[in-house]
Formats: structure tokens, C-alpha cells, sequence
């Protein structure tokens, strides 16, 4: 058999084949993209999720900076209340308040002559200590107000004296801000040793 070769009829079939592949529109049975109601749906979806997980993380991230608030305002009591307890526990007497008596500052007798006496008091809601001519020092930080502060002298006659300490920390806040309202009420009763420490 004879070969023709590629004829213009062979063209038009394979060009007819082409039109109906890649030419013909497709054609979806149930349409194509959204309608404005689903399009409406799916934002409003999406858009409470966000909301949702923007609270959480928020949420997250004040229950955080309120752990902080709590555990400056800890380690602030503890330290106070160490020092003061060293410093009672070293005194020879109790100057003021006297015996059966409250007061905001407490006034030591100490068995050093060179730190007599030792005063714990207020200055601006920060605790501070002086002793005898030396400047005072800060038990607190700037973040820390120290509020209700009071020393109840519970000595009995013929005791080296027993001192009762109440004092309430808040966290500094002036804003008004609520992850940083946290406060903590202290208290705590220590005993002199009897003749005080030696100087």
C-alpha cells in the first residue's frame, strides 16, 4: 500500500480534535464560587475564631504579668520580714511601742552601742531601717507599696520582749491596670534573745 503522507484532510480532522479537547467550556453542574450569603458565613466564622483565640492568648498573657505582680510582691515580704526578724532577734529592748502597745514604727535598744537605735518605719509607702547615725536603707523597691503597717509590743514583765509585726504590700499601679492589683497581707511575731546579741 502506498503512503500518502500528511494531507490537508489528515490536518482538519486533528485540528477538529483539538477544538473539541481544549476548546469546549466546562461547564460545573452545581456552578462555580460563592454566593454572598456563604461568603458572609465563612467571615463571620473566621472571624470568631479570631476573637476567640486573640482573648485566649490575652488572656494568657495577663494571668502572667499578675504571677509576676504576686511573686515580687513575695519575695519583697520575705526580705523585709528577714531583716526585721535578725535585727529584733539581735536587740537588747524595745524602745517603742511600749509594752501592750501598737504603733507604725518600731524604736530598738541594740547590743551595739554604734546602731542604737535601730527604727524601722514608713517613708512613702516603702519600708525602710535606720541605724544610729548611719543614712537608712530601703527594705522595698519602687514596685512595692507597704501599707498598714503596725508593731504591737506583746512583752511581758521579766521577758526580753516579743514584737508583733502586720504590714500589707500592694503592687504599684498607677494606672489603675487590673494585672497589677495584687496585694498580700503579712504578719508574723518574733522574740528578743535574752541580752540580745552580742555587739
Amino acid at each position: 500500500m502506498k503512503n500518502q503522507g500528511f494531507t490537508p484532510h489528515h490536518f482538519n480532522i486533528i485540528q477538529g480534535l483539538k477544538n473539541k479537547i481544549y476548546l469546549r467550556p466546562i461547564i460545573l453542574k452545581n456552578g462555580g464560587g460563592f454566593t454572598l450569603i456563604e461568603l458572609l458565613i465563612y467571615i463571620a466564622i473566621v472571624g470568631t475564631i479570631l476573637v476567640l483565640m486573640t482573648g485566649f492568648f490575652w488572656n494568657i498573657a495577663l494571668g502572667y504579668i499578675k504571677e509576676n505582680s504576686y511573686q515580687e510582691l513575695q519575695q519583697n515580704g520575705r526580705f523585709a520580714l528577714m531583716k526585721m526578724e535578725q535585727e529584733i532577734k539581735k536587740a537588747r529592748g524595745i524602745i517603742a511601742p511600749m509594752p501592750g502597745s501598737t504603733a507604725n514604727n518600731l524604736s530598738l535598744e541594740m547590743a551595739n552601742p554604734s546602731l542604737n537605735p535601730t527604727i524601722f518605719d514608713l517613708n512613702e509607702g516603702k519600708l525602710r531601717i535606720t541605724q544610729g547615725t548611719n543614712p537608712f536603707y530601703e527594705l522595698t523597691t519602687d514596685r512595692v507599696v507597704v501599707g498598714n503597717l503596725q508593731f504591737t509590743n506583746l512583752s511581758y514583765t521579766e521577758t526580753p520582749g516579743t514584737v508583733r509585726i502586720e504590714m500589707v504590700l500592694s503592687h504599684l499601679n498607677p494606672g489603675g491596670l487590673i494585672e497589677y492589683q495584687a496585694s498580700i497581707n503579712l504578719t508574723t511575731t518574733v522574740s528578743l534573745f535574752e541580752g540580745g546579741a552580742s555587739p
